[in-house]
């Protein structure tokens, strides 16, 4: 699994989009509890939750990496593993 970010406007106010990328279907519940419910297209395996503030990008951040561990960052992508 891995997630990636990126600073958009929607309607001329600047959210960040959260993705999350690749996921099992064990880390759907979990990505359900934080909100990360959003599909893009027809794409089963990406999911994605617009976020308004530094601080709720921190709290979900802090919620999956509590769960998750980073293997790597590698340009946008940051690797999990499950803990």
């Amino acid at each position: 699994m891995f997630m990636t970010a990126n600073r958009i406007k929607i309607e001329g106010k600047p959210l960040l989009k959260l993705n999350i990328h690749d996921f099992d279907k064990d880390d759907i519940s979990f990505l359900d509890s934080l909100g990360i419910d959003q599909l893009e297209a027809d794409s089963t395996n990406w999911r994605y939750i617009y976020i308004h503030s530094q601080e709720d990008f921190l709290r979900t951040r802090s919620a999956i990496l509590e769960r998750y561990r980073v293997l790597e960052e590698k340009g946008p992508r940051v690797f999990l593993e499950a803990k």
